[in-house]
């Protein structure tokens, strides 16, 4: 349980007693007495964070109301994302999967499309996102895709094990609960990690559904390798003054997985997790 406490403090981010106990899972009450005898972990009843750091209560409480005002412009994005072809589920995550957002922060995706796909829908996104307007761009930040048959996701760090925890899944519960299955490895991070793939709605077809029929039938080949060149190459020209390897550690780009994230988020949350578990004398 500590270092949970620890990895969400790197984000000074006290958790309630229930969001805890739903990551710690069987015998958090006890966890959380445990965690709090070693003094590293702190809690009033309600709320959990690590000790001396209590000023962060306010700020929690203030994303949290901010999350609420913002979570109906995420379901509008993410029946939009449902509606596309070739995705097969939609899953909030980031932040505001965790209640918790800034007055100007984007809404993060982790879409899963059906195989031999990922690179049309990221192109077809790509080109989308770049006519919208700044505001309803920052609503479709669709950072991570996963072909339905490759949803074993490549790294199992505590960042990628917490992101999958905490995902809300929106559309697409077959496809969701395939993802729970393909990840096993998270629970020995995050031991009660189970999202409510139940939740997550059946998306309503496009207003018009033999173009959505003809595409689903075209033959994948061209459009992934039209789709492939046209995403990589843009990362290749705007991203040019980063060295080669760490473009490519950055911005994964297989057949069946597309992500893009500049500035090596999850290695820093990372670090900065290992060195407070480290500090605290907490196994990470």
């Amino acid at each position: 349980m500590a270092r949970l406490v620890l990895y969400f403090d790197v984000f000074r981010h006290p958790l309630r007693v229930d969001e805890l106990a739903s990551l710690v899972g069987t015998g958090a009450e006890a966890a959380l007495h445990a965690a709090a005898a070693t003094g590293v972990v702190v809690h009033d009843g309600r709320w959990v964070w690590r000790r001396g750091r209590p000023d962060d209560l306010a700020r929690r409480r203030a994303r949290a109301e901010e999350a609420e005002r913002q979570w109906p412009r995420a379901r509008r994005a993410a029946a939009f994302l449902a509606r596309l072809p070739f995705v097969r589920g939609v899953l909030v995550t980031g932040a505001l999967s965790k209640r918790s957002a800034a007055p100007d922060g984007d809404v993060d995706f982790l879409l899963l499309v059906a195989p031999g796909r990922v690179w049309t829908v990221k192109a077809g996104l790509h080109a989308i996102r770049r006519v919208l307007p700044e505001a309803a761009r920052e609503a479709l930040c669709t950072n991570y895709l996963l072909a339905t048959d490759a949803l074993a996701l490549p790294q199992r760090s505590m960042f990628h094990a917490v992101e999958l925890a905490t995902a809300v899944p929106m559309f697409g519960p077959e496809a969701c609960g395939a993802l729970l299955a393909a990840n096993p490895w998270a629970a020995e991070r995050v031991p009660g990690w189970a999202f409510p793939t139940e939740r997550a709605a059946a998306a309503a077809p496009l207003p018009s559904p033999r173009l959505q029929q003809a595409l689903e039938a075209a033959s994948p080949t061209a459009l992934e390798a039209l789709g492939a060149r046209s995403v990589q190459g843009f990362w290749a020209r705007r991203y040019g003054w980063l060295p080669e390897s760490e473009r490519a550690r950055r911005f994964q780009a297989g057949p069946s997985v597309a992500t893009n994230h500049l500035h090596d988020f999850s290695g820093w949350v990372n670090a900065e997790y290992e060195a407070r578990c480290a500090a605290e004398g907490v196994p990470s």
